[in-house]
């Protein structure tokens, strides 16, 4: 691993399988500037992270239980400052298991995959505060001091289209981004291919060949052509919104085999008969018709019998929530869409 104690990485639980120490700083201390009539304030920052996988054969490091690390670093650290953040990586289960059992942790600021926004968890001594990822929000940890003790208010400030991306963290989410995409798409292609699923390139529109259709006939999906049939006013507004467009924004985002990226643009993911990728199910791709209005087989053999589901501002907001779409309202969005 080409990782140093630079003081710009750190991790308490990241070992050397050889010598057992660190292979990064445990912690760092950052020196507020003193108020006119307080003395300089002190925080530190200790790293905890866990892994989903054990070390590879022939690696070099092994992650250590954060408690335990937390153990040998915790008391050193808390001497040398008067507050102390632990940057934590870890399910929200652990993270307030790590304040149950070390009091010595004032907040722990914490991010774990796609976790969902949630306010501050105060526990014991320590308040839990949640990052979120994919840079939709910048945190902001504003601190007062008030007779000697510290008062932290965490803010969450929303990186609307308003907010230019910093050139140099730009690049490298590009390299990123580019990397993260090779992989996910071979590893759906390894999948497509282990169903039995040859790969001819894929087409992201919403219209697929009557092959492809009937592979999936016993899915209670139909596609929005179906629906178009007819619906027809309705499918055309459709069919010029951003939603039978949605995959290709990810498509641009280089995300298009991001299984938690998918799930909102495209149709049934998670769901039996639904979305599961472009290799397999590429008809289901783009936000259709059944991916608000629910499943449309029944509803499409007995029109009369059988209603879709009735649909609100509320319908919107499982996708268009507060981190994936800051700007949501719904009076003008639906307007875009209205049929």
């Amino acid at each position: 691993m080409e990782l140093g104690k630079n003081g710009r990485f750190i991790s308490a639980n990241l070992l050397s399988d050889q010598s057992g120490d660190p292979l990064l700083d445990p912690y760092v201390i950052k020196t507020m500037p003193p108020a006119p009539s307080a003395s300089a304030f002190r925080v530190g920052f200790i790293g905890f992270a866990v892994s989903k996988h054990s070390s590879s054969s022939g690696a070099n490091y092994r992650w250590e239980n954060p408690s335990e690390s937390a153990g040998k670093w915790l008391p050193e650290l808390r001497e040398k400052c008067d507050y102390v953040i632990a940057l934590a990586c870890m399910p929200l289960g652990d993270a307030i298991q790590l304040a149950i059992d070390h009091k010595g942790i004032d907040m722990i600021l914490n991010g774990f995959e796609h976790q969902t926004a949630m306010p501050p968890i105060k526990i014991s001594r320590s308040t839990i505060v949640y990052a979120e990822d994919e840079a939709k929000s910048l945190g902001e940890l504003r601190f007062s001091l008030k007779s000697g003790r510290p008062a932290v208010q965490p803010l969450n400030h929303r990186l609307t289209r308003r907010v230019a991306d910093d050139p140099d963290m730009a690049a490298f989410m590009v390299k990123a981004k580019a990397d993260i995409s090779v992989k996910q798409t071979a590893m759906a292609r390894q999948t497509a291919h282990a169903h039995g699923h040859e790969h001819h390139g894929h087409d992201h529109g919403h219209s697929h060949s009557h092959d492809s259709h009937r592979q999936h006939a016993d899915s209670d999906f139909v596609t929005s052509q179906t629906c178009g049939t007819c619906h027809v006013e309705a499918f055309q507004i459709w069919e010029s919104s951003a939603h039978a467009h949605a995959i290709d924004i990810l498509v641009r985002e280089r995300k298009e085999f991001d299984t938690q990226c998918v799930i909102c643009h495209v149709t049934g993911s998670g769901q039996p008969g639904g979305f599961e990728d472009l290799y397999r199910t590429a008809h289901l791709a783009n936000v259709q018709c059944e991916a608000c209005h629910g499943q449309g087989r029944k509803h499409s053999q007995q029109p009369t019998v059988v209603k879709m589901e009735p649909l609100g501002p509320n319908s919107c907001v499982t996708c268009h929530n507060r981190s994936n779409s800051p700007e949501f309202e719904f009076v003008s969005y639906w307007e875009a869409i209205k049929h």
